[in-house]
């Protein structure tokens, strides 16, 4: 069983990362940027609501594309204004080392994802999966909370503020 901790610095840098492993077959998120130790491997702090989670469909592409690239790209989530219904989300890989300072970086994983703030408030708790079938092989963002409506291209959405 493996336990999945936040990195324990003090730093700007490690407050934007969030590790997700299985313990006791869910998915849990330690906070230790306000605990008064540093470094160790006891399981302390606060358990956060994670901002999102990658299926296995998901996990699995990525450690394919890891193979593929020697594991220097990253999987960035980002969205924007614009589509049939409001919002529209983009994926790319990028390199790991033009990660931005305002980036937050997920590790589920061996899966390294990036998201921006922006994003990372209409992403909390979405689930980005991975089709692959007759007519697309493509990531997708299942479960956004507050969505009111979606567009049949299945990138484009609207939230309820």
């Amino acid at each position: 069983m493996f336990k999945l901790n936040l990195l324990n610095i003090r730093s700007d840098f490690a407050k934007r990362h969030y590790f997700f492993s299985p313990v006791e077959g869910e998915n849990e998120t330690r906070d230790f940027n306000n605990d008064n130790e540093v470094g160790g491997n006891k399981k302390k702090g606060n358990v956060i609501n994670p901002i999102l989670h990658l299926s296995n469909e998901a996990i699995n592409k990525m450690k394919e594309i890891n193979v593929k690239y020697q594991n220097s790209k990253a999987l960035k989530v980002s969205v924007e204004a614009g589509g049939c219904s409001g919002f529209q989300y983009f994926f790319s890989l990028i390199n790991k080392k033009d990660i931005k300072e305002k980036d937050i970086i997920v590790y589920d994983k061996e899966c390294v994802v990036i998201i921006d703030k922006q994003a990372s408030e209409i992403l909390r708790n979405c689930k980005i999966h991975y089709t692959n079938n007759l007519i697309s092989k493509k990531f997708t963002i299942e479960n956004i909370q507050n969505l009111s409506s979606k567009c049949s291209c299945g990138n484009s959405f609207d939230i309820i503020f």
